[in-house]
């Protein structure tokens, strides 16, 4: 008999996974190893040498229709309704730590369920409270991704990497033998094949939303005519095939009238936004209002601004300095310092 936690780590088979293997295996847990297979023709290959290069159980976890029928159609329905999406994000939210999360704990009979994101998570004593915090890596950090993560998964999640830089991380590895230690970073959107851009799927498996149409500026005038909406995107400024005085960009996309709204630089920036589908860690709100630091894409620092509840559940969110190309479909989190609070998904400008 053993009193030893058992964790199952989400194991992909790059750098960052492996490692947090290892580092649970030092610390003496009992690890398990769990891969999620997404979508026909994954290569589970690598994920399957490195558990069996520690010595660890493995299993492949079917999540294939669930990944299709949850990801991949709101992928398409995004585009088609002129919204950005961000795969990765509901990929999270409902895929990883969600039925992947739930059946890996299942089936290995586990207390914890580990992965290798750059994040952290605390149990706050005064608040009674876990809390994510952000990685140590600024550069690498990826509490924007958690926000949808509930008190009750956070008791039974560890982040390993959160303490560390990427530059740690592969230090770490080599020192500890690993063979991925210099293993090149994965491709955002895991579903591409090689080669391919979000474009090139989006016209295999849903060509038509590619409709052409009026590319206008905001009063209106028919200035030339686009490709399909899922060709641009907010802030774009290439590719218009517009000749003008002054460089345009995308400030708009209207899929009801199918048309690309462009205009000057400063057109794109807004001092407030609607956010929908809202979640906080602690459970609900800090308040009716509350102020905070807030981002609207991955890789932006945290700007002052203050959030209000609204009656139908969604938020307006005011930022103190302007904030440049809110785009719809793509997320706005927000932070109390390093510590995570909630977010939500950007519905539009206002």
């Amino acid at each position: 008999m053993t009193d030893r936690k058992k964790v199952v780590v989400a194991l992909s088979g790059g750098v960052d996974s492996t490692l947090t293997a290892r580092l649970l295996m030092d610390a003496g847990y009992d690890v398990a190893a769990a891969t999620m297979r997404q979508y026909d023709g994954q290569d589970t290959s690598d994920a399957e040498a490195m558990a069996a290069w520690l010595g660890i159980p493995h299993e492949i976890f079917d999540v294939r229709d669930a990944y299709r029928d949850v990801v991949l159609r709101y992928f398409i329905d995004s585009y088609a309704a002129g919204r950005t999406p961000n795969p990765c994000m509901v990929c999270d939210f409902r895929i990883k730590f969600g039925l992947f999360y739930d059946e890996a704990r299942a089936r290995f009979g586990a207390d914890y369920f580990a992965t290798g994101h750059y994040a952290r998570i605390l149990w706050d004593a005064d608040r009674q409270k876990y809390a994510v915090h952000k990685g140590f890596d600024a550069a690498k950090d990826q509490s924007y991704m958690m926000y949808h993560l509930t008190q009750d998964q956070l008791a039974h999640i560890l982040f390993p990497l959160g303490r560390f830089t990427k530059q740690e991380t592969r230090r770490l590895s080599e020192e500890k033998g690993l063979p991925t230690w210099d293993k090149a970073e994965s491709q955002d959107m895991c579903f591409l094949a090689a080669g391919d851009s979000y474009k090139d799927y989006l016209r295999k498996h849903a060509p038509a939303i590619f409709r052409p149409g009026d590319i206008t500026d905001r009063k209106g005038r028919v200035l030339s005519r686009h490709r399909g909406l899922p060709c641009y995107t907010i802030g774009q400024r290439k590719g218009l095939g517009i000749a003008a005085k002054t460089p345009l960009y995308v400030t708009g996309l209207d899929a009801k009238t199918n048309r690309v709204i462009v205009g000057p630089n400063e057109d794109l920036f807004r001092t407030r936004l609607l956010a929908g589908n809202l979640a906080f860690t602690d459970g609900a709100a800090p308040g009716e209002t509350f102020s905070c630091e807030a981002k609207i894409r991955y890789g932006m620092r945290p700007a002052k601004a203050s959030v209000a509840l609204q009656p139908d559940g969604r938020a307006v969110v005011s930022f103190h300095d302007a904030q440049r190309a809110v785009t719809p479909g793509q997320s706005v989190v927000f932070y109390d310092g390093d510590r995570l609070i909630g977010g939500g998904e950007i519905l539009r400008p206002l």
